[in-house]
């Protein structure tokens, strides 16, 4: 099969696996339709991985590098006077330069779970209140 039929196909398939129809996030009828939905997001969740990143994560990885410049200082201190002890410094400044780095990394992933958590809260509720205006003002809706 040369390039020319073999892009045809893949095209072909392509187009065959495009879903022309419109699915609203609602409920599928009883009947069937609709689909699983393909979006969420969990508050509790995000809430979760924030806390572990900026705690139980941050502390692991803190304590990692404090372990490695320990050992690091010892081997430079044993080979004092030789080439390798100044070798062994760079490394130690490198590895102290990526560990404050990969803290940083940490505590930003971990501020912006929080962030996120929150803009989809606020998004929520902001959504609600406005479909809560649509709402007819004689309505039995007990539910808000």
């Amino acid at each position: 099969m040369g390039f020319d039929e073999e892009w045809a196909q893949l095209r072909s398939d392509a187009a065959a696996r495009q879903d022309p129809d419109m699915r609203l996030n609602q409920l599928a009828p009883a009947a069937g339709g609709g689909g699983a939905p393909d979006f969420g997001t969990d508050a509790a969740q995000k809430k979760l991985a924030s806390g572990k990143l900026s705690g139980e994560v941050r502390t692991q990885t803190d304590n990692a590098g404090k372990k490695a410049d320990e050992e690091t200082t010892a081997a430079i201190t044993a080979f004092s006077g030789w080439d390798t002890a100044a070798g062994l410094k760079k490394v130690e400044t490198t590895w102290d330069n990526q560990v404050k780095n990969l803290l940083g990394r940490l505590a930003t992933e971990s501020r912006n779970l929080s962030r996120t958590r929150s803009m989809f809260l606020t998004q929520d509720f902001e959504m609600y209140s406005d479909f809560r205006m649509l709402k007819p003002s004689g309505s039995n809706d007990t539910n808000g």
